[in-house]
């Protein structure tokens, strides 16, 4: 095996093996329950693991025939649905039968990825999106250590899904500020990287991890002061802001922080779940901006939102661990 393949498979395997130890631990109601802070229950996400080696392998065989580049391959929304179908049809199948199948799926992407030479790892699979490169894709164990975390959220959390529905001007901002994007980059990033500098001054990978988690503070307090009297906030001291509450976190696990990171995006989503048009015509200072364009509306200051998340996790991305590899 290619050594720098041979090292996303070990990790692949790894995180393979910790999964399988929790749904080892699964039974009976675990499988029902909802996991936060969206609408899938575990039973949905073992549905989703077991389906999602198939598009792994149908990638790996089109590298093996040198078709990755071809303009028919998969969309990303190809892929998204894909997805999902694959979650409808693991709902009509048991437990044993989803185990058995993410085994089976798994032993036939892993003989595929013995087959990868250093040619193949120069290619791109457009099914991925803005990061298509299969030197990263291959690294693929951060999909089990993904959804190994999801479980262990729902076995800890009570959680019931309330649909929400958003304004159509708020589209853009909604679809950007889905976590997953991030997700993919926090649990791809190496563990030995985590005290690490980032290449903000003064700030190790888990304090920019933290600014991450925290990052919604601002929004949130415009949100609520617009839902609450009809205009946003006064501006804070935002560095101090952020200084204060990486600081208060300065012992916090990236797990932790992650878990706080959902839990705030869930509470921006139900900010923003209120806004009525009115509220979106709120007048809003944008300091950060050139003075000639800092005046706007509160619609300007929610489109350009993600931009911050987008940011802050293209930074994160130095640390993950197909950058990290000693054979990268």
């Amino acid at each position: 095996m290619e050594p720098f393949v041979h090292d996303a498979v070990l990790d692949m395997q790894l995180s393979r093996t910790r999964l399988n130890e929790t749904l080892d631990r699964l039974e009976g109601a675990h499988w029902d329950r909802y996991v936060p802070y969206g609408s899938r229950t575990v039973r949905d996400v073992l549905a989703h693991l077991a389906a999602a080696d198939q598009s792994w392998a149908l990638a790996a065989r089109g590298l093996l025939r040198g078709e990755a580049d071809l303009a028919g391959a998969l969309s990303p929304e190809d892929a998204r649905d894909a997805r999902q179908r694959g979650i409808e049809r693991g709902r009509q199948m048991s437990i044993a039968e989803l185990r058995d199948e993410m085994a089976r799926r798994r032993k036939l992407l892993l003989s595929l990825m013995d087959l990868l030479e250093p040619r193949h790892l120069a290619m791109r699979l457009p099914a991925f999106g803005e990061h298509d490169a299969v030197r990263e894709r291959i690294w693929v164990g951060y999909h089990d250590r993904l959804h190994q975390a999801d479980i262990e959220r729902a076995l800890r959390t009570h959680w019931f899904p309330k649909p929400l529905t958003f304004l159509p001007e708020l589209a853009p901002t909604i679809e950007a500020l889905e976590p997953e994007p991030t997700l993919y980059v926090i649990y791809s990033v190496d563990p030995t990287c985590w005290e690490r500098p980032s290449s903000l001054p003064g700030w190790s990978f888990r304090d920019l991890l933290a600014h991450i988690a925290t990052g919604d503070w601002v929004l949130q307090s415009h949100l609520r002061s617009v839902l609450e009297r009809g205009a946003p906030a006064s501006w804070p001291d935002v560095a101090a802001g952020n200084a204060a509450r990486i600081e208060a976190r300065r012992f916090s696990t990236w797990e932790k922080l992650t878990d706080e990171f959902l839990s705030a995006r869930h509470e921006t989503m139900l900010l923003l779940s209120h806004l009525r048009p009115e509220h979106l015509r709120a007048p809003i200072t944008m300091r950060w901006l050139p003075e000639d364009r800092r005046e706007g509306a509160m619609l300007d200051y929610l489109l350009a939102f993600p931009d911050h998340d987008r940011a802050h996790r293209e930074q994160l991305r130095a640390a993950m661990r197909h950058r990290t590899s000693p054979r990268a």
